[in-house]
């Protein structure tokens, strides 16, 4: 994995997590490699790691068997995909439309783009 230095490392491992869980890599119930795994997978301290994981267990992604590790919560994925879609609407979907007002593509334009792209899988 390649790390953007415009994020910090943990918030990127959370996303690689958070990703696997949306895309059934990881799924519900399904144990997450330990802290000292992942740390020798990404080549990162461990304490790295335990950030992420601690900031998605503090969120209900993730939960701790005693003695045993963690686990993915019930749940998880419908309540990571709502946050991402939220995201989605707040950020990227308000920054397409402000771009392509500030260019002068109107509406009908932008859905014809839109359902273009979409159509092609979102490929160019």
């Amino acid at each position: 994995m390649r790390f953007d230095e415009s994020t910090p490392i943990y918030l990127q491992i959370k996303y690689e997590i958070e990703k696997a869980i949306i895309f059934g890599s990881l799924e519900e119930e399904e144990a997450v490699p330990s802290i000292r795994i992942m740390a020798k997978q990404y080549r990162l301290n461990p304490q790295t790691i335990s950030n992420a994981i601690s900031e998605l267990l503090n969120e209900g992604i993730l939960y701790k068997k005693r003695g045993i590790g963690m686990f993915v919560e019930k749940g998880a994925q419908k309540k990571l995909k709502v946050k991402t879609y939220d995201e989605f609407i707040e950020a990227d979907l308000q920054n397409m439309i402000t771009k392509s007002r500030s260019l002068g593509i109107s509406k009908k334009e932008l859905m014809k783009l839109i359902e273009d792209s979409y159509d092609k899988g979102g490929e160019k």
